[in-house]
This record gives structure tokens, sequence and C-alpha cells, in this order.
């Protein structure tokens, strides 16, 4: 191609050059926001010479490095904070490029890639595009603590929660009247994926299928065992180690007790103890009330409320993962788009609202002494802000449950009475 005939951006189409300049205003600021406040986020950062503390990032270049060498990934311990990688195989297995280039390199990417995530989510749930959504992604940066304590530890959370937003939530309607966006990858293996990465959202599986998405949810389910697989080929003897151990929720660090572990079974052993009997009767009650929020999701859903379906199922994720940390709860975040809508009972926005502030403040970690086992000394008080997120949100899920079944019966006496 000639210098005459080469595409000048100055000359491109008007809609592209739109395009290019709405998701400059979309990501930029708050992306630039995210690397200003990082040092700042998890300890030991410093700002000058920029060098955030993420250490979750650092974990998982740590484990691709020692796969490439031969070892075993889930030996891998990192340099002063002494963490494990925990995820299943596959999941090193696609972080292989993290390996080659600096670490500064890739601090760079991995946020960029969290802002994306982050934004791609508000966007899905219907944030309007363009400067306003720029600077909701600010503000969310600013105040989700567990969107600003992943981009600080460097985590996975707001990807994998973009994959499933993704597969569930359209973009905007595509222009050429289809209805929506050009769907390149069949619905559910985005799901499937991030099922295989961190097993949680597998609950979306039972999610597709109680929504009548039944080819969705069998590409997710294919999509886990095909990664799943990828991952054994290439690290046979460590999928088996996760598989028969890991997966049940074992960090080698910290025990369900932690304070900052807002999971239903952290409930359980901070209310009673750490027995097998605990830990049996907290996980099947949490089964349940994830199932339960699977069925009520699936009615609101249906009811056209599809944001707060969706943030309602990743919620019950993070109530019945054995293990779920407070940065874990990105869900949050179309939550809250939802809770600002008038579809849902007033009640439940007023509960749900009440949820996203609570987790956005993160007291259990902001006002309790923890670790070390001080849990097991916390007095009334500090057991209600220890307590009190899962609590809500099962309460918010039995509430809904409860008011399905008598709205059910109600319609069920009126079809009767008509009959008669």
């Amino acid at each position: 191609m000639t210098a005459g005939t080469q595409p000048q951006l100055d000359h491109a189409p008007p809609s592209i050059r739109g395009q290019a300049a709405r998701l400059a205003v979309e990501l930029v600021p708050p992306f630039v926001v995210a690397l200003l406040i990082l040092p700042y986020v998890i300890a030991h950062g410093k700002p000058w010479p920029w060098q955030p503390s993420t250490i979750d990032l650092q974990v998982y270049v740590y484990a691709v490095k020692d796969m490439l060498a031969g070892r075993d990934i889930f030996l891998t311990t990192t340099p002063f904070w002494h963490l494990y990688f925990i995820y299943p195989p596959i999941a090193a297995v696609l972080m292989t490029p993290l390996a080659f280039g600096p670490y500064v390199m890739w601090q760079l990417i991995w946020t960029a890639g969290l802002i994306w995530a982050q934004q791609s989510v508000l966007r899905r749930c219907g944030v309007p595009r363009g400067w306003k959504l720029g600077l909701i992604g600010i503000a969310v940066v600013l105040a989700v603590e567990p969107i600003r304590t992943t981009l600080g530890y460097g985590q996975v959370n707001t990807m994998l929660m973009a994959f499933v937003v993704a597969d569930l939530l359209p973009d905007a309607p595509a222009r050429n009247g289809s209805g929506g966006e050009r769907r390149w990858i069949p619905q559910g293996v985005l799901a499937g994926l991030a099922a295989a990465i961190k097993l949680t959202p597998a609950l979306f599986v039972v999610f597709m299928f109680l929504i009548s998405k039944r080819r969705a949810a069998i590409s997710a389910m294919i999509s886990f065992v095909a990664f799943t697989a990828i991952g054994a080929i290439f690290l046979f003897s460590e999928t088996v180690q996760f598989w028969t151990g890991l997966s049940g929720g074992d960090t080698r660090t910290a025990s369900p007790l932690y304070a900052g572990n807002q999971s239903l079974l952290g409930v359980f052993y901070r209310l009673g103890d750490s027995s097998r009997t605990t830990a049996l009767l907290g996980l099947g009650i949490a089964g349940i009330v994830a199932l339960l929020g699977a069925l009520v999701g699936a009615h609101w859903w249906r009811a056209g409320e599809k944001v707060f379906a969706v943030a309602l199922v990743g919620l019950c994720t993070n109530l019945a993962s054995p293990l779920s940390w407070t940065h874990h709860y990105v869900w949050i975040l179309p939550m809250a788009v939802a809770v600002l809508r008038a579809g849902i009972p007033t009640w439940a926005r007023w509960v749900g609202g009440f949820w996203v502030v609570w987790v956005c403040a993160c007291l259990p970690l902001a006002v309790l002494p923890y670790a070390g086992g001080r849990e097991r000394h916390f007095d009334a008080l500090q057991q209600v802000v220890a307590n009190l997120g899962p609590i809500v949100g099962v309460a918010l899920v039995a509430g809904l449950a409860w008011q399905l079944v008598v709205t059910t019966r109600r319609g069920e006496s009126l079809r009767v009475a008509t009959a008669q």
C-alpha cells in the first residue's frame, strides 16, 4: 500500500472517530485514577517510583514461571507475603504470557483490563455511555471496596464478572436494527470459562437452565469441561491435586474464620466453631441459599429486571463459596445499579441498597481486629459487624423467595375462584 493510499485517522469515518473518542472518555479517566491510587490500596506500595503492591498478580506471575520451569504451581510461594497459587491449573495455562516482559508492564496491562471489565459491566447494566460512564467509573474505583481492592491486589474478580455479564446482558442495540450486539462467541462459553477459572460462577449454569437458556447452559458446561481438560493436558498431576483438595477452598494461609471471609461458612465459623459438623452445616445452608437465589433470580429475569437477577445470582455465589474475601464481592456493582431502579419492590431496594453501602464500606476489615484467631474473642457488637453483610444477603434472598411464594399462592387462589 502506498503512502498516498494509506488510510489516515483524520479521514476516518465519523462513526469510528466518535467511537474512539467515546471509549477514551469512558476508559481513560478511571484508568488514570486507578493508577494514581494503586500504590495506596494495599500495604507496602510506593507512589514513587511507582510500585503498587499487587500481591495476587505477583502470585500469578511466579506460578506461571514455575509452571514453565516444570515445577509444581501449587508449591509456588511469593517473597515477603508467602502466598500460594490456589486456582485451577487452566488459570495458570491461560496466564502464560505473564512470564514474559517486565512486571510493571503487566501491572499496567492488568489494571487496564480490570478497568475495561468494570466499565463493560456498568455499560451492560444500562449506565449511560460517554462522559457519564467515565465519571461513574471514577466513583466506582474510589468508593467500591471490592473493585478498588481487586485493582489493588491485581486480582481476576472483575474480569470473571465481566465474562458472565457479557454472556447474559447484551450491549447496546446494534446499528443494523437487529436488537442487540453481534455475538462472536456462543452464549455460555464465557460463563463456562469463568467457572473453569474460579468455580463459583458455575451457579450461573443452573440459572441459565432456569431462564430457559438451555443451549447457553449446555455451552457453558462444555466450555467448563473443555478448559478444565486443557489444564489437565498440560498439568495433569496438578489438575488431580486441585480437584481432590484445593477445590474445597483451602487457601493454605487463612481459615474461613477470618473476618474478611464474608461467605455464609465464615458466619458459621465465627458464631460457632471450626468443627466438621459446623462446616457441613454451613456449606449445606449456603448451597440452599444459592439455589434459592437462582430460583428467585430467574423470576425477576422473566419479570424484566435482568440486571437485578444477574446481580442477585452473582452475590449468591459469594454467599455460597467456602471463602469469599471482601474483594470477591464485585457483584455488588450490578446490584448498586439495580437498586436504583423502580422495577423491584421498595423493601428490596432498601435492603439491597443497605447491602451495597455495607459492602462498599467494608466495616469488617475497617473497624475490627482480625486474623490470628482474634475472631474467636469477638463480643456481640463485633460479631454483628463481622457477619451482618452475609446475613443481610440471606434476608434479601429469603424475603424475595417468600414474596414469590405468597404471590404465586394468591395467583392460584384467584384462578380457582375465577374458575368457580
